[in-house]
């Protein structure tokens, strides 16, 4: 599987439709356009894309509205990379086990 790498928040939709990827990590604080437009836009293009905030707000109001607007995680920074590869392959591994419901949940700094 591919990891694709976008500096801004247009070059990420850009990416997300023409390569359809099943997860995108993506933090709340990017130049051009918040992470907030980009998770409306990117479950415009992919309604089935599978989004991890990254963020370092602690405020769960923020988090919250993320959560509701799509995001099925979140991530909180910093976090250690290990951390970090175990949860996505959890993502992954979510991915391809159908389900009728999911859970948000959080990572946090360890």
């Amino acid at each position: 599987s591919d990891t694709l790498e976008a500096a801004n928040g247009r070059d990420a939709l850009r990416l997300i439709q023409s390569e359809k990827p099943s997860l995108v990590l993506l933090d709340i604080a990017m130049p051009e356009m918040d992470g907030y437009a980009v998770l409306k836009a990117a479950l415009e293009l992919v309604p089935t894309l599978y989004v991890v905030m990254l963020t370092g707000q602690q405020d769960i109001k923020v988090i919250q509205r993320f959560l509701e607007a799509g995001a099925r995680a979140y991530i909180t920074k910093p976090f250690d990379p290990k951390v970090l590869r175990s949860e996505v392959g959890r993502v992954l591994d979510d991915l391809t086990t159908p389900s009728d419901s999911y859970r948000p949940w959080r990572i946090a700094p360890s």
